[in-house]
């Protein structure tokens, strides 16, 4: 679509003064982006099944990448510390890539980072920011070792399943000891959100190492720590765990779709023997899917990794291992599924031949739908003012002390 000019710019002027008019006009529907981005945090209405975080819904409903969707968020709410230099950005004398740097800048210094991004190119800006990030407050010379004859406490882990059959941990360690569960805990949550997962918990961060434990164990003896339930069709609740408690409805669909099974032979209803442990999901058919789906099939999840192989009609209404009935999701969207905040029908073998819906059964539209411009965008206050070009010395930038609370 070709932009109409600004009214104080001629159709024959020059191509710089047409550039800058064309930066205005893109600042100030950027800016207008970020105003919907607000809005939309403000009210909550980004909020829906699988939508992880306002940086998803923007990923999904404006077709952006996730770093530009996280940048637009976070200056979604950056409108509130930092107004004077949004307010630039709205105006269309800022670009977006200067407001995202800009408002990196501690809070007080809005005034002049306002000025600044208005003169800067956006490497000077990024040193401007280092220059004012105060410097990280000094360890005291000794820390206080509390009251005389204080005891250190023991360190200990306890763990245990309630009577709703959920998981309950509690641990208290040492620093040292406390620092490396941390670390852990902190790569496997990078490790995730770096596969595509744009808001990772850290309840996925533990399971996630617990998972690598069991998959760095030997074959052999991972086995013997695998969790098992047992199946009785005898028995008025059809499937516990070896500790006797029930498994949930959901949750034994969800295992069942793609898990693994080994089945146990009796005599009299006395076990006598166990069989070979065999996928659900044929591993030659398994390979089918996930070459066919390459990633999770839902939408708007861009994961590639550890995905599951789902059985669109479940194995205990009859469903089979056709491919067009098995499709490819990602743990937490499969999860999602079964507890019923996602349906899944249609044909899988065709690339667009599922329906998604939620939670009510409405059908979610797969992709952005952006409407045609109807008209010109709107003008900006003024044209955009490029950076002066000069160079940048940190020796001559000087910032106030943040102010005392």
């Amino acid at each position: 679509m070709a932009l109409a000019p600004d009214p104080v710019v001629e159709p024959e002027a020059s191509v710089e003064d047409r550039l800058r008019a064309v930066c205005g006009h893109l600042n100030v529907l950027h800016a207008e982006l970020v105003a919907l981005a607000a809005e939309a945090l403000e009210t909550g209405c980004w909020e829906g099944f699988g939508i992880r975080s306002l940086s998803h819904w923007l990923m999904w409903k404006a077709g952006l990448s996730p770093a530009k969707a996280a940048e637009i968020a976070r200056l979604a709410e950056a409108k509130i510390s930092h107004p004077k230099v949004m307010r630039c950005f709205a105006e269309g004398a800022v670009s977006l890539d200067q407001a995202s740097v800009a408002t990196k800048a501690p809070a007080y210094l809005d005034s002049d980072f306002a000025q600044l991004a208005q003169v800067c190119t956006i490497p000077q800006l990024r040193l401007a920011v280092r220059a004012a990030r105060p410097a990280p407050p000094t360890s005291p010379a000794a820390a206080d070792d509390g009251p005389a004859g204080a005891v250190d406490p023991e360190e200990s882990v306890q763990s245990w399943f309630d009577d709703d059959g959920r998981f309950q941990l509690r641990a208290e360690l040492d620093a040292d000891h406390g620092r490396i569960v941390d670390a852990a805990l902190t790569a496997a949550r990078d490790a995730l959100f770096q596969d595509g997962q744009t808001k990772v918990s850290w309840v996925d961060a533990l399971v996630e190492v617990a998972q690598r434990s069991v998959d760095a164990t030997p074959a052999e003896r991972r086995e013997r720590f695998r969790a098992h339930w047992f199946v009785d069709p005898t028995d008025p609740i059809p499937a516990r765990w070896i500790d006797g408690l029930p498994v949930p409805a959901w949750l034994q669909e969800l295992l069942t779709c793609d898990g693994t099974v080994a089945p146990v032979y009796t005599d009299n209803a006395l076990p006598v023997s166990v069989g070979r442990s065999v996928h659900d999901v044929p591993d030659r058919t398994r390979r089918l899917v996930q070459y066919r789906d390459r990633k999770c099939r839902v939408p708007w999840c861009g994961q590639r990794r550890w995905l599951q192989v789902h059985h669109l009609h479940h194995r205990a209404a009859g469903g089979g291992h056709d491919t067009n009935t098995l499709v490819a999701l990602c743990p937490a969207c499969h999860r999602a599924h079964h507890k019923g905040h996602l349906g899944i029908t249609g044909d899988a073998d065709h690339p667009n031949g599922l329906t998604f819906t939620d939670g009510h059964g409405n059908v979610i539209d797969p992709a952005a739908r952006p409407i045609k411009p109807t008209g010109p965008p709107p003008n900006p206050k003024r044209p955009y003012e490029h950076p002066i070009g000069e160079r940048l010395h940190k020796r001559e930038l000087f910032f106030a002390d943040p102010p005392v609370p």
